[in-house]
């Protein structure tokens, strides 16, 4: 077992190997700076315009100015994110969730099962969407607006929705391919 562990522990963070962030452009250690260095950022940071576009593209779909309240964003983000196996943002977003909702075990289980949690109309329009996105999006049609109108939703929200769903596909596509592994400080001791 401490084999298996001590293989864990020294197993690199992407399937690229990662700079030192002494050795980055400046540019580019501000980036993984004010993203705390977690390896996400940094497994990105091979290429400095990759860094810079995500980064930006992140940091804007979190921003206040959203038309979604940051609870759903980051609710899509969790369903998403679960749906594609993607274990990186999967934590990390379940730990956003549960920031945002004051709750991190409600947080958990949507991530484990949202079908066995109880979300409001909207919510589950929300989740409903974000997943049909993900696994089947030529089925996405008329009936699956239709259902986000009747749960609340404006059109400028409901493409917001789309837009944080087909996101978040991109985003799971990049960690998955590279391998990321999630920072320790997603499994407390």
């Amino acid at each position: 077992m401490t084999a298996l562990l001590q293989q864990t522990f020294e197993h690199p963070i992407s399937r690229l190997p990662i700079p030192e962030t002494g050795d980055l452009p400046e540019n580019v250690r501000k980036v993984v700076d004010a993203h705390h260095q977690e390896n996400w950022v940094r497994s990105l940071s091979v290429n400095g315009e990759t860094v810079g576009r995500f980064a930006g593209y992140f940091e804007s779909l979190f921003s206040p100015r959203g038309r979604l309240p940051l609870q759903e964003r980051e609710l899509i983000a969790v369903i998403v994110s679960a749906a594609n196996g993607c274990g990186l943002c999967t934590i990390h977003h379940t730990r956003g969730l549960g920031d945002v909702l004051d709750d991190h075990a409600r947080a958990q289980r949507i991530a484990l099962d949202d079908h066995l949690v109880s979300l409001s109309k909207r919510e589950r329009a929300l989740a409903d969407l974000a997943r049909k996105i993900t696994l089947t999006p030529k089925l996405v049609g008329q009936e699956d607006f239709a259902r986000l109108r009747e749960a609340g939703l404006s059109d400028a929200e409901i493409l917001e929705a789309v837009e944080t769903s087909s996101w978040f596909n991109h985003t799971n596509r990049i960690f998955i391919s590279l391998g990321v592994v999630p920072d320790d400080k997603f499994f407390p001791a």
